[in-house]
């Protein structure tokens, strides 16, 4: 009735918002990935697409064959991948999102060793904010995710914690708050903040802390990487808080710890029922991580509390 190419098809234009993008993603034609899509709602007696001036979308039974479409796919790559396993090769394909300011995985290094072990396994990064990383994770969109989050935040039962830290605030060359060896929150009362996007793991901490005590910043930049917000703060625009690795590698900034026992986690998570290519790559994670700016293996750090918060 259907075939794996017509379901990569369907899921690609879904993916892609267009019949252009998803026929170029699928190397093909357009007309002809058209046609094939088509003659599934033909043959199923149901549009699922609404066609849209500039977008396509799923209809209601369009989501419907979208999600066992993908089942069905991963199903088909996992027997193949299994299948090259057994015979003594790692095969298939791994998707892999990581957030933007990770200081504790040396990415490129994980993904060089990975490639020389593992030379036939097709691999795919994207960078993305933690809890949208997390969505793709459930859906199914990727296989490991590496994402910084608080404890605020639920993660599956498929993690490893690779660090854990405290939060420090950037602060322009000579800012009042310098004077200070610890900053408290109430200090950030009305002071003009840059922040990361919604969705980050370091946003959502200091979002429920500022909230929690009443504190209201003047939240003026919202940034999604972490080396623009060195320069908004370089530049004397904002104060901004960071997780303790990043800002040790910050110039041209102030840097403070903040008085709060804050703990941002990064961690590396994976699906329930993980691929051989994902197994692989997260044998290989431990000897990746990193302590902050060294070559150590990853762990738990806690800083030490000054009780006053005070010089």
């Amino acid at each position: 009735m259907f075939t794996l190419r017509q379901l990569e098809f369907v899921v690609a234009v879904a993916e892609e918002g267009g019949f252009t993008a998803a026929a170029a993603r699928c190397h093909t034609v357009q007309s002809a990935l058209s046609h094939q899509v088509a003659r599934l709602e033909d043959a199923f007696g149901a549009r699922l697409f609404e066609r849209g001036h500039r977008q396509v979308r799923p209809t209601a039974a369009g989501e419907v064959f979208l999600r066992n479409a993908r089942l069905t796919l991963q199903a088909a790559d996992r027997l193949q991948e299994e299948m090259a396993l057994a015979l003594g090769t790692v095969r298939g394909r791994i998707r892999i999102g990581q957030i933007t300011a990770l200081s504790v995985v040396d990415v490129p290094a994980l993904l060089a060793r990975f490639r020389s072990a593992h030379p036939a396994v097709d691999v795919h990064l994207r960078v993305g904010m933690s809890e949208e990383l997390l969505a793709e994770l459930a859906e199914g969109r990727l296989d490991v995710a590496l994402v910084g989050v608080g404890p605020q935040v639920p993660l599956p039962a498929q993690h490893r914690l690779l660090d854990e830290e405290g939060l420090s605030l950037l602060l322009p060359p000579g800012d009042a708050l310098a004077a200070m060896q610890r900053v408290p929150l109430n200090a950030l009362d009305g002071v003009p903040l840059a922040a990361l996007v919604p969705g980050a793991g370091v946003r959502r901490m200091m979002d429920d802390a500022l909230d929690e005590r009443g504190v209201v910043p003047r939240l003026q930049y919202e940034v999604s990487h972490g080396e623009l917000l060195r320069q908004l703060v370089a530049a004397g625009l904002a104060v901004a808080a960071i997780p303790d690795s990043m800002a040790a590698r910050m110039h041209a900034v102030e840097v403070r710890p903040l008085d709060e026992p804050f703990r941002f986690r990064t961690c590396a998570v994976w699906r329930a029922d993980p691929t051989p290519a994902a197994r692989a790559l997260l044998a290989l994670l431990p000897a990746a991580a990193t302590h902050g700016a060294g070559s150590e293996p990853a762990k738990v750090r806690r800083k030490p509390r000054n009780p006053r918060g005070r010089p």
